[in-house]
């Protein structure tokens, strides 16, 4: 709805002295349109830029800025704006306006004083502007200060004229001609008040600096401030792909690379600061500053930027609605949160944008006069004030209480109190402890492990800042702990999980900020010691825990493809960042299958599934940094389409991988394999050099290999075991496809036969894939002498019994024991050998229990046997996964799972030994 102008002026005796000053400005072809990207930019940049003279450059500067504003509020009080276009056009505005002077004075500087150059480059060096607050967010206000930081690549000195000066010396020259053009007051008024104070130093420091000054000042003396205002920092002027370098170097330092709940601490000391100066100054009708108003929007924004987006790059943005819907996206605000604060900062911006219109100066009060609070509320679209005024209370008030929900602490201080003091005591007492109703052995116990874990190295040794933050989170760690029912067990456990975060405040912040993580990492460390020991190894883990649905819902196998693709894309060829991150990433995967599977939230089949599903993105996404490596180093192998190469590179997993039944900590059996290329070709390679093709491969071999068995302080993805391969470890570690079916065909042994049933292409392109799918298939369909087959099973069988089988009078190993594991997995493939020429379906599956379903269908045991054999098979595996998990060997009391093992040497006396 549209206003008559008059109406419109009186709400903005600023914008009615320029309608005066600038009559044009009324005609609606001044401002009924909205312009399109850039065009304010370019129009003002262009008049701006060609002044003739100094004075010129100051008159031109004051006349378009107030040209502008008078469009911008005039759009915007006519309501033929939103929001976003009001503070997009004044954002663009600065940016014409500071980047045109700027160049400007660049250009004559050059002239007076010679071009600066980089002393390591050797090239011209410019100066960048840096936009920062509500300027970075491109989200000014109507009338606000611009806070600006100077900033230029290299140090070194100008070449080109009579007397050279250092670099240095001509950007803080050239800064200070910049600020004089903007801030001098004249007949037409003033451009911009600047605020220099956010760059390095202070007052006290140089007006610019160059990056490595920056990085080094961040590096030493940034503080949480600083990091919360860099994240809406932008290269507003200047040369702007140098400052997206600067950008990359600083962002290490504003999104920490883990999750950083260190961060809840400063912005709650940030506000409290805020909070504080606003009640002296009175400022409780502060729509920026007071409670429920603009900054605490901000806050919370910023607040899971800072803390989530080392890790979440999607947060690492600068405007706060854009950012807001982001958090929305993900999962941080639930819908109607974010509804209600996106329409809460609609309102108190556009507020804000009305106050500063009415006599352009910068300020977020309400007014006091009557008058100008009537008009006010009309311009905001209300009757009268106290309607205005309701609406904004309401706002503010919902602000306010989720700006409580994100920053609240802890509330249940009686107990916590209690557990301060305990945790305060010496513990030489034991009244504390059995204060909670702990009986006495117990409690003597729990006080020899605080006390060996205060004494403890880790704790002993740690800075202040550290130790205030173990003694703000222990008493949480032991209040969750506690109680009658304990088990001292999970106590230990947990205790030297907060050990081996203790140098690493950062996780502690995130244990205190979060009862959900802190419930979630005591289940886990009761459950597993192996889920235990993944903590303690890798820390980082613990962000896994912030969300329940994401911690106990794994991701499905295109998912997790995708995941680890982007991984490439980020890490581009940067081989240390990519092995590390891609650690990290798997760690993090097979957390969540392993806290899914202790807390019951996957069955044991589907344990199998997402872990095998973890290995395949790994191995394929491994495959193709290694193929990019190798056509950068060596080029393409011969006999490619080099117009549109298809990467040859085939993987077979075998084993566990290949019948999707990987285990926590499970090896890869896998052979390397390149299909539709010949061996002795040579490769296509610009820089000259050529190698044969299986040369080439083999060094993509031993690449994937080391990308993946590496061990780093990320760890290590896999062990991984080549000795299938044609020749075992006499052979090639790459076999060309040929060569590779000639031997399956012609000299491999009857075990090898056996490990092709469970063999399975894992990484590779389609083509491969096919090739090698139709292959086993019909190899595996070709009939056989049974008698043979079934001699050779048996008696691989008895060698890996006389040299594996742990089983003794008291123990059963459930792998390799009499009745066990293997037993059911070499009756399968037996089967599979000897009959699958009759009945081809038996080669479709590389895993038993579908071979076993397979085998009942088509009768060559009985729908009893297969359920026996089945039902346990799986209750192996299951024990098996538990004994991995608790970290334990997988051998049981001999007195164990008598029944299954029965039913399984029965059924190997009748098929293997009797037929």
């Amino acid at each position: 709805m549209s206003h008559s102008v008059e109406k419109i002026l009186s709400w903005s005796p600023f914008v009615e002295r320029l309608t005066k000053r600038y009559p044009d400005l009324l005609e609606p072809a001044s401002y009924e349109a909205q312009w399109s990207q850039n065009h304010l930019y370019e129009r003002v940049y262009a008049e701006v830029f060609s002044a003739a003279t100094d004075a010129e450059l100051v008159q031109r500067l004051r006349v378009q800025r107030n040209w502008m504003m008078g469009r911008i509020a005039l759009r915007d009080l006519q309501q033929l704006a939103q929001l976003e276009e009001t503070v997009s056009a004044t954002s663009e505005l600065a940016d014409a306006l500071v980047g045109a002077a700027l160049d400007w004075h660049y250009q004559r500087f050059c002239e007076r004083y010679g071009t600066p150059i980089g002393r390591e480059s050797g090239q011209p060096q410019k100066m960048i502007v840096i936009g920062m607050g509500k300027l970075g967010g491109q989200e000014l206000n109507f009338s606000s200060d611009v806070d600006l930081i100077f900033t230029y690549a290299e140090g070194g000195e100008t070449e080109g004229a009579a007397k050279s000066i250092s670099n240095e010396q001509f950007f803080i020259r050239l800064g200070q001609a910049l600020n004089k053009s903007l801030v001098d007051v004249t007949n037409d008024g003033f451009v911009y008040r600047v605020d220099m104070r956010l760059r390095p130093f202070g007052d006290a420091g140089p007006l610019a600096v160059n990056f490595a000054s920056l990085e080094h000042y961040y590096e030493i003396h940034g503080r949480a401030w600083e990091r919360y205002a860099l994240v809406k920092a932008r290269i507003m002027a200047g040369d702007k792909a140098q400052g997206e370098e600067l950008f990359n170097i600083l962002r290490p330092f504003v999104y920490r690379r883990y999750v950083d709940f260190s961060a809840m601490d400063s912005l709650r000391e940030l506000k409290l600061m805020i909070a504080e100066q606003v009640a002296k100054k009175g400022m409780i009708d502060n729509v920026k500053l007071g409670a429920g108003g603009i900054r605490e929007i901000e806050f919370i924004a910023q607040a899971f930027q800072l803390v989530h987006g080392g890790r979440d790059k999607a947060l690492q943005s600068r405007s706060l609605l854009p950012t807001l819907k982001t958090l929305n996206e993900h999962e941080f605000l639930e819908d109607e949160v974010y509804s209600k604060l996106v329409d809460a900062y609609r309102f108190l911006r556009t507020t804000e944008n009305r106050l500063q219109m009415w006599g352009d100066q910068q300020t977020h009060d309400l007014p006091t006069d009557e008058n100008q609070r009537v008009l006010l509320a009309n311009s905001m679209g209300f009757e009268d004030y106290a309607g205005f005024y309701k609406v904004l209370n309401q706002h503010r008030e919902f602000v306010e209480s989720q700006f409580n929900e994100v920053f609240a602490q802890e509330a249940e201080c009686a107990v916590r109190d209690d557990m301060t003091s305990l945790w305060a005591s010496d513990l030489d007492e034991l009244q504390g402890l059995e204060s909670f109703g702990l009986p006495e052995g117990l409690a003597g116990n729990v006080a020899k492990l605080l006390i060996d874990f205060k004494a403890g190295r880790q704790v002993q040794t740690l800075s202040k800042e550290g130790a205030e933050r173990l003694d703000e989170v222990m008493p949480f760690v032991l209040k969750a702990l506690i109680s009658p029912e304990m088990e001292l067990e999970t106590l230990k456990r947990v205790l030297s999980v907060i050990e081996a975060i203790t140098k690493r405040s950062v996780y502690l912040v995130l244990i205190k900020e979060n009862p959900e993580a802190l419930e979630h990492l005591v289940a886990l460390c009761e459950a597993s010691a192996w889920l235990t020991e993944m903590l303690i190894k890798y820390p980082a883990l613990l962000d896994q825990l912030l969300d329940e649905r994401d911690l106990y819902a794994p991701l499905k196998a295109d998912e997790l493809q995708a995941q680890a693709n982007a991984l490439l894309v980020e890490t581009g060829l940067d081989e240390e960042l990519f092995m590390d991150e891609l650690r990290q990433w798997r760690h993090a995967q097979v957390f969540k299958v392993a806290a899914a599977d202790v807390t019951g939230h996957l069955p044991l089949m589907k344990v199998s599934d997402y872990l095998s599903w973890i290995a395949e993105a790994v191995l394929n996404v491994s495959v193709e940094f290694a193929w990019r490596l190798m056509q950068q180093r060596s080029g393409l192998p011969g006999g490619l389409n080099v117009d549109s190469p298809r990467n040859p590179f085939l993987v077979l997993g075998y084993g566990k991988l290949g019948g999707l039944e990987l285990g926590f900590g499970s090896d890869l059996d896998v052979v390397f394999l390149y299909e539709g290329v010949a061996s002795s070709e040579q490769t296509v390679n610009p820089g000259g050099k050529t190698l044969d093709n299986a040369i080439y491969f083999i060094r993509m071999g031993q690449k994937v290999i080391s990308l993946l068995s590496t061990v780093m302080p990320s760890g290590r993805l896999y062990e991984v075991d080549t000795r299938l391969r044609p020749n075992g470890n006499s052979g090639m570690l790459v076999t060309d496809f040929n060569s590779y079916m000639q031997y399956i065909e012609n000299k491999a042994w009857n075990w090898e036969h056996q490990a092709l049933v469970r063999a399975r292409a894992v990484a590779g392109d389609a083509q491969s894939k096919a090739a090698f799918e139709t292959f086993r298939e019909a190899f595996l369909k070709q009939a056989r002498d049974i008698h043979t087959v079934r001699e050779s099973v048996v008696e691989m069988r008895q060698k890996m019994k006389d040299s594996l089988d742990k089983s003794s009078d008291d123990i059963f190993d459930l792998k390799q024991g009499a009745g066990g594991i293997v037993d059911i997995e070499f009756m399968m493939q037996f089967l599979v050998l000897a009959y699958a020429n009759q009945y081809p379906g038996l080669a479709s599956y590389t895993d038993n229990v579908r071979i076993l379903e397979e085998v009942a269908k088509v009768g060559l045991l009985s729908s009893e046997t297969v359920g026996m054999l089945t039902e346990a098979y799986k209750t192996y595996r299951e024990k098996y996964h538990r004994v991995a998990l608790a970290n334990e060997k997988p051998l049981v009391f001999s007195d164990c799972y008598l029944e299954n093992r029965e039913a399984v040497k029965a059924t190997w006396q009748r098929l293997m030994l009797e037929s």
